[in-house]
């Protein structure tokens, strides 16, 4: 009987962290600048569609925060301690950050409920022109995230975020607009609805996965079925059992596993434990393998 482990590279996480650094900060940075603006302009010009976009934009600023503290975690070594370092502290705050803006959608979701019952038109100067700011922060953000986010899931949710929210600005916008051409108020108040709705959608999403991850379970873009058939297809491996495939974080997805392998193949089960490693890096990114070999001969107990 043989057991290995192959552990998450710190190193190769550090260098692929430093990268998107620069641009993240930039992000975090002008997305939280436009969110102080926008509600700032949502409160002078009383416009509910604008103040939900400030709401949208403070849920990617925390995304985007989490996903800057996330990578900045990642670089720290494991300890004694804390064998895993601290990536689990990225899903924490996403827990927190959706149960926060949850609130916040809600609250917004009553307002322009109440506010359909007797619309009013708000400042229609101010929203427009800071609805324009926020569509032109969003678009460079996104910019500037497309070139790191190819190479990195978290990254690359990021940037869904970022141009979700330009297309809220962009409604936000078209309201103020037909709204100055046709005096309807009552569009203020459904634009509002329609992003306070998408923002809790978004919540509910991320406190789903956040939840998912506390609880151990098998991450969402992974089928256990799926990687299981991939080891039972590697050579000298007859059979997987006992095995468990859970996430610490976004980034770092671990499995445990009893492999029988055949009589045969006996003295290589070195190299059938490095190729069922790297199979699980390349293939599903599963950094962190934890493999016990046993010979399908012995008897069960």
């Amino acid at each position: 009987m043989d057991r290995e482990v192959y552990p998450v590279n710190s190193h190769a996480h550090a260098e692929d962290g430093r990268r998107p650094l620069s641009a993240l900060g930039f992000a975090v940075g002008l997305t939280g600048l436009v969110f102080v603006v926008e509600l700032w302009g949502g409160l002078r010009s009383g416009s509910l569609a604008l103040l939900s976009d400030a709401g949208h934009m403070l849920m990617d600023f925390l995304g985007l925060l989490i996903t800057l503290a996330a990578l900045r975690f990642s670089t720290r070594p494991a300890s004694a301690r804390r064998t895993f370092g601290l990536h689990r502290l990225e899903v924490l705050a996403a827990a927190a950050n959706g149960l926060l803006v949850s609130c916040l959608a809600g609250a917004l979701l009553w307002e322009s409920a109440l506010r359909l019952r007797r619309p009013s038109l708000p400042a229609l100067a101010p929203m427009m022109g800071v609805a324009a700011v926020g569509l032109a922060a969003n678009l460079l953000v996104a910019a500037r995230l497309r070139g790191v986010a190819r190479s990195d899931l978290n990254l690359r949710g990021a940037l869904l975020h970022v141009t979700s929210d330009a297309l809220a600005s962009v409604g936000v916008l078209g309201a103020a607009l037909l709204m100055r051409a046709t005096g309807w108020a009552v569009l203020d108040p459904l634009v509002g609805i329609g992003i306070a709705a998408a923002i809790l959608i978004n919540a509910f999403r991320l406190l789903r996965d956040a939840v998912n991850l506390l609880l151990e379970g098998v991450p969402r873009h992974l089928r256990l079925d799926d990687v299981l058939a991939a080891v039972r297809a590697v050579p000298g491996v007859s059979d997987v059992s006992d095995s468990h495939l859970w996430g610490l974080c976004s980034h770092v997805v671990s499995l445990s596993a009893h492999v029988e392998v055949d009589p045969a193949r006996w003295n290589d089960q070195r190299q059938i434990q490095r190729d069922i490693a790297d199979l699980l890096k390349e293939r599903f990114a599963i950094g962190h393998v934890t493999l016990q070999l046993e010979n399908r001969a012995w008897p069960r107990p």
